[in-house]
C-alpha cells in the first residue's frame, strides 16, 4: 500500500523557511524611510528590519503621512511604541482639532484636558457630524495617543516648567468652579502696579534744555495701584491708591476722593494696607454686586491674588462668605487675569492723557517744567480714576482667556476675538500722541517719536510694589479720610494756596467750560450734560451755604 503524500516526510531541502512577522514602531518606520531616501538599498534594508519587500513599498506609499505624523508629535519617545496610524471615526474633526491645537501651542495660548474637549464639541456641531460622541476623558485618550501627544502644554521653551504648572492649574480652577457652582459675576482678581504719575520721555527734555523737577524713581514721582474686577467684566471695584503723603496740603478742602487713598514713605503696598482694602472696601462692595446681580445677599465670592508677600495668608482674607485663593508660583505672567491686559490698559489710559495734557500745556507756551509743577497729585489720582473708569468691559473679560478659556467659549468669543487686544488700543494711542506731537511748532516735542512714548509706557513695568514692614512702620501707613492735618506744608513740594473757591465762581466756569466745550466736535452732548449736573448741584448748594452763614452770624 502507498504511503499517502501527508505520510512521506520532507527532506530539509523540501522545508519551506517562514519569515518570522514583524510590526515595526511608527519610529522604525521613520528610521527605515529616512535611509532608504540616504540611499541603502531594499535588500539591505530588508535583511536589517526582518521585513519583506512589499512591506518598504508600502511604507514609501504612507511616507508623507507617517513623517507628519512623527514631527507632529510631542515626545518622539512614544514613537517607539506606537505601530499603527489609527484612523479616527471622524477624521475631518480630527484634522481640524489638532490644526487648532498647533494654532494654540504656535501662540502660546492655553490648553488643557477640559478646553480640547469643549472645542471637540464645537467642532463636532459646526461639522454636522450625524453620529454621537461624548468627547470623555477616554475619547480625549485616545485622540492624544492617536496623534502622539504626551501633555497639553500651554507653552515650550524655557518657563515649560512654570506653563506645565500653569496648565495644571487652569484644571484646578475649572474644578473649583465647577464643584462651587460659581459664575463669572462671583471671580474677582486683584493686582498692584507702580505708576509713575508725572514721568516725561528724557528726550522731550534734553530737546528742551530742561531738567525734571526731582528723580522719577522718587515715591514721591509714583503710585501703587491696586485694581480689582470680576471675570464677567460687571464689576470694578473703586480703586485702592497708596502715595507717599498720608496728609498731603493739596487734599486739604477735598471732600471726597475718586479713590480709596493710603500712604507710607515708600509708596508701595503693604500688608495692613492690603487687609484693610479688603475688609473694609473690596468685601462689601463685592457683596453689594452680586445682592444686586440677583445672586443672594449670601453667595460665596471668590478672590484670586497672585503669591505676592504684601498679600496676607489667604485664612485671614476671609469675611462673609468671602474667600481669597492663591495662584501657584511664577504663573502670574502667565495666567493672572490683572497681567493679561487690565492693569496696562489702565496705566497707558492715564499716560495717554498725562502726555496729551503735557503736549497741550507746551502749545499754550509753557515749559515742560512748568507743567510738572502744575501737574499734582491730586490731578493724578482723579486721572487714575477716570482712566479705571474707561477701561472698558471686553478689556476685563479677554483678560481671563488663559485662566478661565472654557467662558470664553460660553461667550461666543474665539481666539481671534482676543488675540492681540492688548496692543491695538496702544498703538492707536502712540499714533494720535504723535500725530499730535509733530503739528506742534516747539521742536521740544514735535520730534517726538514712537520709541520715546513706548519708554514712558514700559518705564514702570519692573518697579516694586511691595514695602517689606519693618518695626515700628506700622504707624506710617494711614487711610485718606476727610479730616487732614491743617498744615500749609506740601510734602510733595507742589505749590497749593488752600483757598476755596467761591461757589458762584465756581458756577461762573461751568458755564464757560459748557460754551467752550459746545464748539469742540469731540466732546459728546453726555459728557456736556454731565457739567450741567455739577452746576445744577452747586445753585442747589448755594441756599445751604447762605443759611449756614446766617446761622453763623446769629450764633
Amino acid at each position: 500500500m502507498s504511503k499517502r503524500v501527508k505520510d512521506i516526510p520532507l527532506g530539509n531541502s523540501e522545508k519551506k523557511k517562514k519569515r518570522k512577522h514583524l510590526s515595526l514602531s511608527i519610529a522604525q518606520k521613520v528610521e527605515l524611510l529616512q535611509k532608504l531616501d540616504a540611499g541603502v538599498t531594499v535588500r539591505c534594508l530588508t535583511e536589517e528590519y526582518g521585513v519583506g519587500t512589499t512591506t518598504i513599498y508600502d511604507l514609501k506609499k504612507q511616507k508623507d503621512k507617517l513623517l507628519k505624523f512623527y514631527s507632529d508629535s510631542d515626545n518622539h519617545e512614544l514613537m517607539k511604541n506606537r505601530k499603527t496610524l489609527h484612523r479616527a471615526k471622524n477624521e475631518d474633526l480630527d484634522r481640524v482639532l489638532i490644526e487648532w491645537i498647533q494654532q494654540r501651542r504656535s501662540k502660546d495660548m492655553p490648553l488643557t484636558s477640559l478646553l480640547v474637549m469643549k472645542q471637540a464639541r464645537i467642532y463636532h456641531e459646526e461639522l454636522n457630524i450625524e453620529s454621537e460622541c461624548e468627547y470623555s476623558e477616554g475619547w480625549l485618550q485616545k485622540f492624544k495617543k492617536r496623534h502622539g501627544i504626551k501633555y497639553l502644554k500651554m507653552c515650550s521653551g524655557k518657563a515649560s516648567t512654570d506653563c506645565e504648572t500653569a496648565e495644571n492649574y487652569i484644571d484646578e480652577f475649572a474644578k473649583i468652579i465647577s464643584d462651587e457652582n460659581l459664575s463669572p459675576e462671583q471671580i474677582y482678581n486683584a493686582d498692584e502696579t507702580a505708576l509713575y504719575w508725572c514721568y516725561v520721555p528724557r528726550k522731550t527734555l534734553t530737546m528742551a534744555n530742561e531738567r525734571a523737577p526731582t528723580d522719577f524713581r522718587d515715591a514721591k514721582q509714583r503710585l501703587t495701584v491696586l485694581g480689582c474686577a470680576n471675570a464677567a467684566g460687571t464689576h470694578k471695584i473703586k480703586l485702592a491708591v497708596i502715595g507717599q503723603s498720608l496728609h498731603p496740603s493739596y487734599l486739604k478742602d477735598v471732600s471726597s476722593l475718586p479713590v480709596h487713598y493710603y500712604a507710607n514713605k515708600k509708596a508701595t503696598v503693604t500688608r495692613a494696607i492690603f487687609s484693610d482694602w479688603f475688609n473694609k472696601h473690596f468685601v462689601p462692595a463685592a457683596r453689594i454686586h452680586c445682592k444686586k446681580a440677583g445672586l443672594g445677599g449670601n453667595c460665596k465670592i471668590l478672590l484670586f491674588l497672585d503669591s505676592c508677600s504684601a498679600h496676607p495668608p489667604p485664612e485671614l482674607l476671609v469675611k462673609s462668605n468671602v474667600f481669597s485663593i492663591y495662584l501657584p508660583h511664577n504663573v502670574t505672567s502667565l495666567i493672572q487675569p490683572c497681567n493679561q491686559g487690565i492693569l496696562r490698559s489702565l496705566k497707558s489710559k492715564y499716560k495717554h492723557f498725562f502726555l496729551n495734557s503735557m503736549l497741550a500745556s507746551v502749545n499754550r507756551g509753557l515749559k515742560i517744567q512748568d507743567f510738572l509743577k502744575e501737574f499734582s497729585l491730586k490731578d493724578a489720582i482723579y486721572a487714575v480714576a477716570n482712566a479705571w473708569n474707561d477701561v472698558d468691559k471686553s478689556t476685563l473679560t479677554k483678560a481671563w482667556h488663559r485662566l478661565w478659556a472654557t467662558m470664553m467659549f460660553e461667550n461666543d468669543l474665539t481666539d481671534e476675538d482676543f488675540e492681540g487686544f492688548r496692543d491695538s488700543n496702544e498703538k492707536m494711542m502712540i499714533s494720535k500722541l504723535i500725530t499730535y506731537a509733530k503739528s506742534l511748532s516747539a521742536e521740544s516735542v514735535n520730534k517726538l517719536e514712537e520709541a520715546d512714548i513706548e519708554e514712558m509706557l514700559n518705564i514702570d513695568n519692573d518697579a516694586p510694589v511691595v514695602h517689606p514692614l519693618y518695626e515700628g512702620e506700622i504707624a506710617e501707613i494711614g487711610l485718606y479720610t476727610d479730616h487732614h492735618e491743617d498744615s500749609s506744608s506740601n510734602d510733595d513740594g507742589i505749590v497749593s494756596t488752600g483757598e476755596k473757591i467761591p461757589t458762584d465762581q465756581m458756577i461762573k466756569m461751568c458755564d464757560q467750560l459748557i460754551a467752550g466745550l459746545k464748539q469742540c466736535a469731540l466732546i459728546s452732548e453726555q459728557e456736556i450734560m454731565a457739567l450741567y449736573s455739577i452746576k445744577e448741584k452747586l445753585l442747589r448748594q448755594k441756599p445751604v451755604l447762605r443759611k449756614q452763614m446766617t446761622l453763623g452770624k446769629v450764633f
